[in-house]
Parts: structure tokens; sequence; C-alpha cells
């Protein structure tokens, strides 16, 4: 039996069980002033479910037109603290225990300038309003007000089994919305490893929406694999594209990225030759012949080859593209431009 509690976890799932149970549509807003997505203490999961419990489901039962949560750190681990309705009354409570944090999350990278949530559903509506207006000063959540061309919707999918919601996820390309899920869907979405898109279980804190926006724009980025045996170079390459907004995979050989790109599609393949046990161009020449997700990806060589002869066998054997080596972050940035754009 473990002794470590995931608090956002336990506090989502302690609050869903109750709005699932009583069919409740009151507003429920989760503010994470830890500013992390893991926050983990040293304490027996259900001594902490007891005590959110008591905590928090008296005045949850109450409340009619808001419920608003926030995390905070205490010196002995967390604090949880509440507002109900118009009360301007904080309840508090100090739950002790070891604090181990993970995956900070400082701030939107979306390109989109407002977040839009659908005036139909009230509570979802309202909920994301205060987080966003509470949240402004640290991710710069915006919300948005009339019709506006550059928002990032938030689509309400609460009604929908874990089944359904599996099924139109597969069958629904919206790449600029987030679904909104129940709580209780979420570890089955996952078990069916749909989770292409962005998803939230609802109640969720607002790093969780501020999460799911960044990897929403992950997503949307030009995805990249880079293969060179030298880690200096690697990592050089990898960090020039990300700072040229691209989503980079790597791999240490040509026979890892053989495996990766056999299994996983790319915008584009930057390959390194001279590579030990299978070189770039065999690399693009096993992915053609295979019939492979990356059939007709960009199939980039990066060498430092420069005889005429030796560059034609290049293309002969799959190679679409070279680049020599090293290559600077201008001759990317150059380089990748058709891509991005389209």
């Amino acid at each position: 039996m473990s002794n470590n509690s995931h608090v956002l976890e336990i506090i989502q799932g302690v609050i869903a069980r109750f709005c699932k149970t009583n069919n409740t549509n009151v507003p429920i807003t989760l503010i994470n002033k830890l500013q992390c997505n893991y926050i983990c203490l040293q304490i027996a999961p259900e001594q902490m479910i007891i005590q959110c419990e008591a905590f928090i489901l008296p005045s949850l039962k109450a409340a009619k037109s808001n419920f608003v949560l926030t995390v905070e750190a205490n010196l002995q681990g967390v604090n949880l603290n509440y507002w109900v309705d118009s009360n301007p009354e904080m309840h508090t409570i100090d739950i002790h225990g070891l604090l181990a944090t993970r995956e900070p999350i400082l701030s939107v990278d979306t390109g989109k300038e407002w977040v839009n949530a659908s005036n139909s559903n009230p509570d979802l509506h309202q909920s994301i309003h205060y987080l966003a207006n509470s949240s402004a000063q640290n991710f710069g959540l915006k919300l948005a007000e009339g019709s506006n061309d550059n928002v990032l919707n938030i689509e309400d999918a609460r009604h929908l089994s874990a089944e359904s919601l599996a099924n139109y996820l597969l069958n629904n390309d919206e790449s600029q919305s987030i679904k909104i899920c129940a709580f209780d869907a979420l570890s089955e979405l996952q078990d069916q490893q749909v989770m292409s898109q962005p998803v939230l279980a609802w109640p969720f804190f607002d790093t969780d929406l501020v999460h799911a926006i960044n990897n929403l724009n992950t997503h949307n980025k030009l995805s990249v694999l880079v293969a060179d045996d030298s880690l200096p170079s690697q990592v050089a390459t990898k960090v020039m594209l990300e700072m040229l907004g691209c989503a980079v995979t790597c791999a240490e050989n040509g026979s890892s990225a053989l495996l990766i790109a056999q299994q996983e599609p790319f915008d584009l393949l930057l390959l390194d030759e001279r590579m030990p046990g299978m070189f770039g161009s065999d690399v693009a020449q096993q992915l053609i012949k295979q019939n492979t997700p990356n059939d007709n990806t960009p199939k980039v060589i990066l060498t430092g080859i420069t005889e005429e002869q030796q560059i034609a066998q290049l293309f002969e054997k799959g190679a679409t593209h070279y680049l020599q080596k090293p290559v600077t972050k201008a001759v990317l940035e150059e380089f990748i431009k058709p891509w991005q754009a389209a």
C-alpha cells in the first residue's frame, strides 16, 4: 500500500465523485497556486481522502452559485482554501506531509490570444472565466469576449461516455479544441490510447488547463525526428529546432531511428549519414521499402560529404534533401520554412 498521495488528483476525485452522485451544476473553480502539475504528499491516500471529504463536502453541498478552491504550499505540506457563493469568508485546512513536485508549469505557449468556453454550459463557462481572470498574471490566460478569430475553443463533452468520446476523438480532427470529459472517463480514455487530442477531466485545476493548452500547441508544431550518434551534435540540433518552434524526437543511431519512424509519423526526418550499424541513407531506404508512416516524409541527410557522386548515391537510396554538417541555426531556420508555412 502506497504512503504517498497525489494531492491534485485526490481533490479532483473527491469533488468529481460528489458532482456525479449529486448531479450538481454549480461552477467549480480549482486553482493550483503551487504551479506544478504533480504534487505528492507523504501521507496515506485514505487519510487524505477522509480529510478532504470532511473539509470540502459540507460546504460544496450548500453551494448555490459557485465554489472556489485553492491549493498552496506551507512549511509542513499544503493548505486548502475555499470560498462559497458570494460569502467572503475563507475556509482553510492544513494537510501535513513532505511535499514533492514535478513538471512545473510557468506559462501558456498557445499562439492564441483567447480561450473560449461555450456559454451554453454556464458552470463550465463561469469556472473557466474565473480561472482565466485569476490565472492571468501567472499564465496569461484570457477568456474570449465576443467574436474573435484568434481563439482556442474548449468543448464540453461531459455528456459522452468514455467509449463515445473515444470514438469522437478518433474521428474528429478539430485541432484547436480542448475536450472536457467526465472525471471517471479519463482512465478509460488513457487505456484506449486515444489521447492524441488534449482532454481535461472535470473538475480541473488551472494548471491542468495550461498543461492541455501547451500540449495542444505541441501537437501543432512541426514534428521532427533527429538521428545522430554524436550526443553533442544531436543535442545541438534538437535545441536549435526547438528554438525554431519544432517538436523534436531524438534517436541515438540508425536502428533506433528506423524503429521510431516505423511506428510514428513525422513532418521531417533529419538523419546523420555516418552512424554505426546503419547509415542515415539506409534508414531512408528501409522506410520507403517497408511501407511505413514516413514513406513520403522528407528525409534529410546531415553529412560532411561534399563529393557529387557520393551525394547522388544518397538520393538514389531515398534521401530527398541533404544539409552540410555542422548545421547552423540560420541554415535550419531557412530550410524548415516551407514545412512550417504548410
